[in-house]
């Protein structure tokens, strides 16, 4: 009875609240029909199973691929995990890594040892209209060159205030390999610096400013004349957020990788000043002095002009062996950057005196008179200026520079007071240069190609293979450079 009526009131509730479709119906499907929509189902399901094993399938390598890396990240911070364990186990920890150069340094920052490179690899054809009667060997010459192969070492040791840079440069057929900047550093204040050892004394700025930083594929060929290049002594240098002040007490003009008794200076004195007249002084508070250490200015640089001036003034050495001039160098520049534009200029002159009349003599070798050099009054003018077309990729620059060496030609690496093509006496002893090119950065100044043409529109009195200019007693000299710089 209990079970009749339990069904009974089953069968009432279902049919108060409504059955499911099939069953609803005034009249029932028959057998066949329900079979034929269960085959229909049944195949439904079996080919999405299909699909969905093939896609699996598919997929397989990718899902493997993903867990594999998954588990190498895992392995290596476990393995980094171990390093710094053992590394603060044996009395500190170290880090490594890639910062303007590769790098290690102790986690304190009292030691820093960063590591870089520059390579510069060319391609010259030189032309004149006549070449000299003896030296060269024709009047077009061409090929490849390795400019520069150094490989440099700073930082600092037994805290942040001992500093130290050794930069090691092949020279240009690459053989011996030498070294140029070596000193050591020590940070007196937070704004006074002292370096002893081999450097540049801070005279030109186009020689303060790296080469892998040019707008050009070289330096003009005025500031190879006008240089004091690398020296030995000791410089002192002062700076604040706009302000660089740069002192130096060294041996004179190409002193360097030399014995104190073979330099052609008795002493030498040079001091420069520097200072951003316009520019935001909270970005240069941050990055100022590097944003200007270049002669390019990206598409993201603010705004800024900086004005610069130097004197050098070197003792001649006094004696049968070696008898040199007194010289008085002197220059002012200014350099304006803006998003995406430059604009350089500078002027320098330089004057002789001191030696009595008495031949000039280097190291036991007579280069000249000094009557050639007391009357000379040398000047020389370079502007240069570039422009981004596309930013931060290709660039387009200009530059002029024009040189009075006023009938002598004289430096103190043991050069000639009158040498090359001509008698600078005689004749007209200005020289004018135009070079006009590009630059293509890959990654910036660490990775660029620069392409220029060089045209002398004057006869050059001494060549300059660096810079892809030979000595020529005619004009119209015409030097097509292209260079690969690599640095980090």
């Amino acid at each position: 009875m209990k079970i009749h009526r339990s069904l009974g009131l089953t069968l009432a509730a279902s049919a108060a609240l409504g059955a499911p479709a099939w069953v609803s119906r005034t009249h029932a499907e028959a057998p066949a029909d329900v079979e034929r929509k269960l085959a229909a189902l049944e195949a439904t399901v079996q080919a999405q199973q299909s699909e969905l094993r093939q896609l699996r399938e598919s997929k397989s390598d990718q899902w493997l691929d993903e867990r594999r890396a998954e588990e190498v990240k895992a392995l290596v911070k476990e393995v980094l995990a171990d390093a710094d364990t053992r590394a603060s186990l044996q009395g500190g920890g170290a880090v490594a890594g890639y910062n303007r150069g590769f790098f290690i340094a102790s986690e304190d920052g009292n030691n820093l040892l960063r590591i870089g490179l520059t390579l510069q690899a060319r391609y010259i054809y030189n032309t004149r209209r006549e070449a000299p009667s003896s030296g060269d060997r024709d009047e077009d010459e061409s090929g490849f060159s390795i400019r520069r192969t150094q490989l440099n070492f700073q930082g600092n040791a037994f805290g942040p205030e001992w500093t130290y840079r050794v930069r090691l440069a092949a020279d240009a057929d690459g053989g011996t390999v030498k070294t140029d900047w070596t000193y050591i550093g020590y940070q007196l204040t937070d704004s006074v610096n002292i370096q002893v050892g081999q450097l540049k004394s801070p005279f030109l700025r186009e020689e303060l400013i790296g080469a892998d930083k040019q707008l050009t594929v070289e330096r003009s060929y005025s500031a190879d004349y006008f240089t004091t290049d690398f020296t030995q002594g000791v410089n002192v240098s002062y700076w604040n957020d706009r302000l660089q002040l740069l002192g130096s007490v060294n041996d004179g003009s190409y002193a360097w990788r030399s014995e104190f008794n073979t330099d052609l200076s008795e002493i030498a004195l040079t001091g420069r000043a520097e200072y951003i007249l316009f520019g935001d002084a909270d970005l240069y508070r941050q990055k100022g002095w590097r944003q200007l250490g270049d002669f390019t200015s990206w598409s993201d640089d603010k705004f800024a002009v900086l004005l610069g001036a130097a004197v050098d003034y070197e003792f001649g050495e006094h004696g049968n062996v070696t008898n040199t001039p007194d010289i008085f160098k002197w220059t002012a520049d200014v350099s304006v950057e803006g998003g995406g534009w430059n604009f350089f200029a500078s002027a320098t002159g330089q004057t002789f005196s001191g030696t009595d009349d008495n031949p000039v003599v280097a190291n036991g070798v007579t280069v000249g008179n000094l009557s050639n050099l007391e009357d000379a009054d040398q000047l020389n003018f370079v502007v240069q200026g570039g422009l981004f077309v596309i930013p931060d990729k290709l660039e387009f620059f200009g530059r002029y520079e024009w040189i009075d060496f006023d009938g002598a030609y004289y430096r103190n690496n043991q050069g000639a007071v009158q040498s090359g093509s001509r008698n600078l006496a005689d004749d007209e002893s200005q020289a004018s240069l135009v070079t006009v090119g590009g630059n293509y950065y890959f990654k910036k100044n660490n990775a660029k190609l620069t392409i220029d043409v060089v045209y002398a529109l004057d006869p050059l009195p001494v060549a300059n293979a660096g810079q892809g200019l030979l000595a020529s007693p005619g004009d119209d000299q015409i030097a097509v450079r292209s260079q690969v710089t690599f640095a980090f």
